[in-house]
């Protein structure tokens, strides 16, 4: 049996708009195993959950907010009968779901200005620590819902669907696809520029708002702008509006330039590196868009030790194969315009394409720094076909791949109790509280007795 070197780094931690990303990967026995039992105790600001295990798997964690959650992947690992886990300390509960893969995920629900701190194992237990206040008079938000309760209650196993990231990734049901367009740099931040003095932020903003008017013209699909001015947005607040608007892609668009070779030419689309950049040039573009902005609280470019380790698990995410697949038809289509830099999707490390939960690509239109192509870019006319280019490939990309929607079905309602609070109801209905939320409307998770919620389809 293979041993992979066990990493942690318990002080890692990713504020990346309003998400709040936590994360260890850590390897070690690849066996199945299976979870015998969960106790949650509390000690003054610290709530601390114990993972009982046959055996030790590998696991990984991370954080999310609203509401806020700590999740816990176990590999090869199966739910035994595990007692429902209620409130407790910094703790409102915590549910299971039996993923098919083998995997085994815990959501830890959290009270008040709780936050997960560490994660680390003791032997053959797992132990979570939780800092900070909870709820005095909250209620037990959910609780854990294993294969056993299924057949016992003929509810499905609770889990924040199978990708925690579809919570923020999906549009509503009945809503439009959402396309952020982010112009780079703005304000005191003009970008590169070129020998004749025209600056990137100026020609991108101009793209930026030639492609938003086609898209609006398009049926199904709303975009949204980052900036439709001259003003400088950090790349925090660029990724936190793709946030607020559950984006369904998030496109930066930007100038290349390279004095080291004012020949060379091209556009092409970016995607986030799974290990380090394509090339030098590459690496070389993240590193000065990155440092051009430190407001990305816990994002390094270079010397952390555990960037390896979450670039892993962002690969894992179906938002990167989105990624790829629509870089790859904006190249397509930026061929018909003009020269193309890179045919594949080249990958770098660029801070705005760091959200796991929603696909993101960062276009290079032409370089700056070759003179034919600085004078394009100073047309009108040039402009507007880049814009079409990588409308053509948004809007295809979209053809052949809809966004995941959940759909009601029709007649199927649930009538809230005294006593019942919304991740209750998702938990035993085996969905996510966004997806209840989106679906019915609800602009709170406050419920009242009598009231009706429609349940997804398939609960």
């Amino acid at each position: 049996m293979k041993t992979r070197t066990r990493r942690r780094d318990t002080a890692w931690k990713k504020t990346l708009g309003g998400v709040a990303l936590l994360l260890c990967v850590v390897s070690a026995s690849a066996s199945a195993g299976q979870l015998d039992g969960i106790d949650v105790s509390s000690q003054g600001q610290t709530t601390t959950v114990r993972f009982s295990l046959s055996a030790m798997p590998s696991f990984h964690y991370f954080s999310l907010p609203d509401p806020a959650r700590a999740v816990i992947d176990f590999s090869d690992t199966e739910a035994g009968q595990i007692a429902p886990v209620g409130h407790q300390g910094a703790v409102d509960g915590v549910r299971l779901a039996q993923h098919a893969d083998g995997k085994l995920r815990a959501v830890i629900d959290l009270s008040g200005s709780a936050h997960l701190d560490d994660v680390h194992a003791e032997g053959k237990t797992l132990v979570a620590r939780i800092s900070g206040a909870s709820n005095t008079g909250g209620s037990a938000s959910s609780a854990v819902a294993t294969k056993a309760d299924e057949s016992a209650s003929g509810t499905k196993a609770a889990a924040d669907t199978d990708e925690p990231q579809a919570l923020y990734r999906t549009g509503k049901a009945s809503g439009p696809i959402v396309v952020v367009i982010d112009p780079g740099h703005g304000g005191h931040d003009s970008g590169t520029r070129a020998a004749s003095g025209l600056k990137e932020k100026t020609v991108v903003l101009s793209i930026g708002k030639a492609l938003a008017a086609k898209l609006k013209r398009t049926p199904d699909i709303h975009p949204v702008l980052t900036r439709d001015s001259d003003h400088y947005l950090t790349l925090r607040r660029r990724v936190e509006i793709a946030q607020e608007h559950h984006a369904n892609l998030f496109v930066s668009i930007h100038a290349n330039a390279y004095p080291d070779d004012k020949s060379v030419d091209g556009a092409t689309c970016y995607m986030l590196s799974e290990n380090g950049a394509t090339d030098a040039k590459a690496a070389q573009l993240a590193h000065f868009e990155n440092t051009r902005d430190r407001s990305l609280a816990g994002v390094k470019f270079s010397g952390d030790p555990t960037l390896n380790a979450v670039l892993t698990d962002l690969f894992q995410n179906a938002s990167i194969n989105d990624a790829n697949n629509v870089a790859q038809d904006i190249i397509q289509q930026f061929s018909h315009v003009g020269p193309i830099y890179r045919h594949k999707p080249p990958r770098a490390n660029f801070a705005v394409l760091r959200d796991p939960m929603i696909p993101s690509v960062l276009c290079e239109v032409a370089f700056l720094s070759n003179p034919g192509q600085a004078r394009e870019l100073s047309s009108d006319r040039f402009r507007d076909q880049l814009a079409d280019a990588m409308y053509k490939g948004i809007t295809r990309y979209f053809k052949a791949h809809p966004p995941e929607q959940i759909k009601a079905t029709a007649g199927t309602l649930y009538t809230v109790k005294s006593g019942d609070t919304l991740s209750g109801i998702a938990a035993r209905q085996g969905v996510s509280e966004a997806a209840l939320m989106d679906i019915n409307h609800l602009h709170s998770k406050r419920l009242h007795a009598g009231q009706k919620l429609q349940l997804p389809n398939g609960s």
